[in-house]
């Protein structure tokens, strides 16, 4: 361990109520993911609690290090691994807080077959279905807007996203939902008039006031540059490249939710979402057709669209 990681610990181990690592053990486990890429951490931590995030991003802004939120690390493209701090959440942060008619609420350490089979027994379920669903966490899903083999009938995670609530860098909270349009325009916030709940920032109105002015930026940024995604983001079931602005700013919302769904944990580290669930379906079936050819299997598919099939 060498100096800077004995002080990250010493500075930490105080107040954070998780769990702070830097031995060999943990770093070479966590220098790679399930990509081909290996990068060493300065360290590794399992928060236990918001206040515990919140803690890192204020230390990690002062420190000028970066914190890479990580999940299951099944993601092939090295988003889970970093030189800074990596933030486990599948150790602690794993609650499903409650299940509603038509949400559930959830932290982000939730490993996705898990949630599923806590909500079969309300007759409902989370439905993308990403390949890893028995390992992968929803936060993870959030992150890289997993999708799944039903992504044709039921989308990606952005489409299932309802709102969330994650800290920023330097430890600002951010209620992350849908806005009215009509509200930002009339006072610069939309933080007055919501489409689906009042945000309650438990932060200073410091905090509030720096929200104001990133919702500020983040609409002219949207609206200024509104031919320009038009024509270089296509409507498409998943796109991953970047982060997805079509459909954020809309005629009369502002969707927050579908521009985090996607970002990989560089807009923030989300710490609680609420997500739409679906009802089970009453019956299933399946077709196994046989090709001699990649060539006639695609034209197959094509063939078989209008016919609204829920997976291929």
């Amino acid at each position: 361990m060498n100096e800077q990681q004995q002080r990250l610990i010493e500075d930490l181990v105080g107040e954070f109520q998780g769990e702070i690592r830097a031995d060999p053990l943990a770093l070479a486990m966590y220098s790679t993911d399930a990509s081909l890429y290996e990068i060493r951490p300065l360290a590794v931590a399992f928060p236990r609690s918001v206040e515990d995030v919140r803690l890192l991003a204020v230390y990690s802004a002062e420190k000028h290090l970066e914190l890479v939120p990580r999940g299951a690390g099944t993601g092939l493209a090295g988003a889970a691994i970093g030189a800074g701090i990596i933030v486990d959440f599948s150790r602690h942060m794993t609650a499903i807080e409650s299940i509603d008619a038509e949400t559930v609420h959830v932290q982000p350490g939730v490993v996705c077959d898990n949630l599923n089979r806590e909500l079969k027994k309300q007759g409902r379920y989370f439905a993308p279905d990403p390949s890893n669903s028995a390992v992968t966490t929803i936060g993870g899903m959030v992150g890289v807007d997993a999708a799944g083999s039903h992504a044709a009938r039921v989308g990606s995670t952005r489409d299932h996203v309802m709102s969330a609530e994650m800290i920023l860098a330097g430890g600002d909270t951010f209620e992350v939902t849908t806005l009215l349009r009509s509200s930002l325009q009339r006072t610069g916030t939309g933080l007055d008039s919501l489409s689906r709940a009042e945000i309650d920032l438990p932060e200073p109105s410091a905090g509030k006031d720096r929200n104001r002015e990133r919702l500020s930026r983040l609409v002219k940024i949207l609206s200024d540059n509104a031919a320009l995604i038009e024509r270089h983001q296509p409507p498409m079931i998943r796109n991953c490249s970047g982060y997805m602005l079509r459909g954020v700013l809309q005629e009369s919302h502002l969707r927050l939710e579908r521009l985090i769904t996607g970002s990989e944990g560089t807009l923030g580290l989300l710490t609680s979402l609420v997500l739409h669930t679906s009802p089970l379906p009453e019956h299933r079936g399946v077709a196994l057709i046989l090709f001699d050819s990649m060539d006639a299997a695609l034209d197959a598919a094509e063939q078989a669209a209008p016919y609204d099939p829920t997976a291929c």
